[in-house]
């Protein structure tokens, strides 16, 4: 397996988190935790995902993976490469013009996205010779595209970002003090940006940041865990309903993979601690 990142332009970061490319020579089965949305331009190979609903899609040349609210699990033939586009939840109408949730744990084909423009930008993309090529065509397209779109200027919900960046416990009551809106707006606005309610926002990154403390090193239960869950039965439910895996296997041999994945996202640097891994 081979996995490097690359930086976007410095003025595309706030929707932009960062492009990736990632190859394997062999087949690969791998269950993917719950994550923000990407964008894949698929180079070579083929494969299909598999979600937590239990719908199954086959990949496409182009395609947009909404956030997903779920371990999902990953299938790609030997030969396959790819290559990735990390959304923030900044960049969701600016770039895209839609909202997350209307996206949330689906695939959406981007063949024809961006009219010509962007069917030649993904040509442009497929025959690049490096990972920087690639990532400066993306670069003309994402610019191109925050140029026109009106959405652009959207107010964007900084305390519901910084909530979920908050180290402490995911508080509900917390999080519509800071909002300073009713419930439902809260609820409304979560699902435009993340792609969910708060309430699963608030599980999906309980799960996250213990699978977090279990690659640091930490126990596997009480001190992994934290004060969000009720016994341990529910610490592993959660744990595998969001990781793919139950916390003793992601110790045991997930945990390679990933602390991996993760290496390579702390030397970019391109760490965002939204995004899970």
């Amino acid at each position: 397996m081979e996995l490097d990142y690359f930086l976007p332009r410095t003025d595309l970061r706030d929707y932009v988190r960062a492009y990736y490319y990632f190859s394997t020579e062999t087949q690969s089965v791998q269950p993917m935790c719950a994550e923000l949305g990407n964008i894949r331009v698929l180079l070579s190979g083929a494969g299909r995902i598999k979600f937590s609903t239990g719908d199954e899609t086959e990949i496409s040349t182009a395609f947009l993976l909404g956030p997903t609210n779920g371990a999902y699990l990953l299938n790609v033939e030997a030969g396959t490469r790819v290559f990735g586009v990390g959304i923030r939840p900044r960049g969701w109408r600016p770039l895209l013009g839609f909202s997350a949730a209307e996206i949330a744990d689906s695939i959406y084909d981007l063949t024809d996205f961006g009219g010509r423009m962007g069917r030649s930008t993904i040509e442009e993309i497929r025959n690049a010779p490096s990972l920087p090529a690639m990532a400066a065509a993306a670069d003309r397209f994402f610019a191109h595209l925050i140029a026109h779109r009106t959405a652009r200027n959207n107010t964007y919900p900084v305390a519901l970002e910084q909530w979920l960046a908050d180290p402490n416990d995911l508080d509900l009551d917390r999080l519509i003090e800071l909002m300073d809106v009713s419930r439902r707006q809260t609820d409304r606005i979560a699902k435009q940006v993340f792609g969910a309610s708060p309430k699963l926002l608030q599980r999906k990154y309980r799960a996250l940041r213990a699978a977090d403390r279990i690659r640091a090193g930490k126990a596997l239960w009480v001190a992994a865990a934290g004060d969000g869950f009720y016994d341990q039965s529910h610490f592993i439910k959660e744990f595998k309903s969001f990781i793919g895996v139950t916390p003793g296997q992601f110790a045991s041999v997930e945990a390679k993979w990933i602390t991996a994945v993760q290496t390579k996202r702390l030397a970019a640097p391109i760490h965002y601690p939204l995004a899970s891994f």
